[in-house]
């Protein structure tokens, strides 16, 4: 049997499926979360802060259920403790994604998009670490 190596290794190797799972989970819960926002204020009529955290209180269990189910392929029936960390994986990914978007517009560069763009970028790599080691490890 012929053992790959290097770059292909990776591209064929189960962090690679893992992680290109959870970007296309990402994708999906941006488009659920865009259409939920547009229908609570369009549809529905409901403006201002708590339609945006009822939205957010749905994405984010659909975001636990597509990763824990699609993404990291976890099928353990006891996920108590699986929940508790996604929480603290949650208040962390919320603190560091507001530090950095922050630390953009104060110190580098006054541009939201820019910001919000280079920030997604830094924490795609930090939120499927922490999810891929803390939250989902694989068995």
């Amino acid at each position: 049997m012929i053992q790959k190596s290097g770059l292909s290794a990776f591209f064929h190797g189960d962090l690679f499926k893992r992680f290109a799972r959870f970007v296309l989970v990402g994708g999906t819960i941006f488009i659920i979360n865009t259409s939920l926002i547009w229908v609570v204020r369009r549809v529905l009529g409901f403006e201002g802060f708590f339609s945006i955290w009822g939205v957010f209180l749905v994405v984010t269990v659909c975001h636990f259920l597509l990763n824990n189910y699609f993404a990291f392929k976890d099928s353990n029936i006891l996920c108590k403790r699986r929940i508790f960390r996604y929480i603290i994986f949650l208040l962390f990914s919320t603190l560091m994604n507001s530090l950095i978007v922050n630390s953009f517009l104060t110190y580098v560069i006054d541009n939201v998009l820019y910001a919000t763009v280079v920030t997604t970028a830094v924490m795609l790599l930090i939120n499927f670490s922490v999810l891929n080691k803390f939250v989902f490890p694989k068995s």
